[in-house]
């Protein structure tokens, strides 16, 4: 049994349609739900990322992580789109490499591949 059918991070935002532009426009991400101040992204499988603007902005200590093997390409994406990335770079501690950029509201986005695939432990 699964614990759970799907998994959403919802952060707040200053304006909708400008992280709209980020999240489905830059970020790529399909909308799947659009509820007026929130709307849903789907960021894989049963992963989505929701955005309000409904709350204050506080971007926190979250960080928001899209897996995917083309970080490379991603960080070209990025800075072509007009924003500033930290990396691609390797982390041998944690087995990664990886980028990061700060959305609309400066919500930390990380987008990173596992050198070594994910297992159960």
């Amino acid at each position: 049994m699964e614990a759970y059918d799907a998994q959403v991070t919802f952060l707040c935002v200053a304006d909708i349609a400008r992280s709209d532009a980020f999240y489905g426009g830059v970020l790529g991400l399909e909308l799947v739900r659009d509820q007026g101040p929130c709307r849903i992204y789907r960021a894989s499988g049963d992963a989505y990322v929701g955005i309000c603007d409904h709350c204050d902005p506080d971007p926190g200590d979250v960080i928001l992580t899209l897996v995917t093997d083309e970080v490379d390409i991603w960080a070209s994406r990025l800075e072509e789109a007009g924003h500033e990335v930290d990396g691609p770079h390797a982390n041998h501690r944690f087995e990664i490499y990886h980028l990061f950029v700060r959305d609309p509201d400066g919500h930390l986005v990380e987008i990173q591949r596992f050198d070594v695939p994910l297992e159960p432990l």
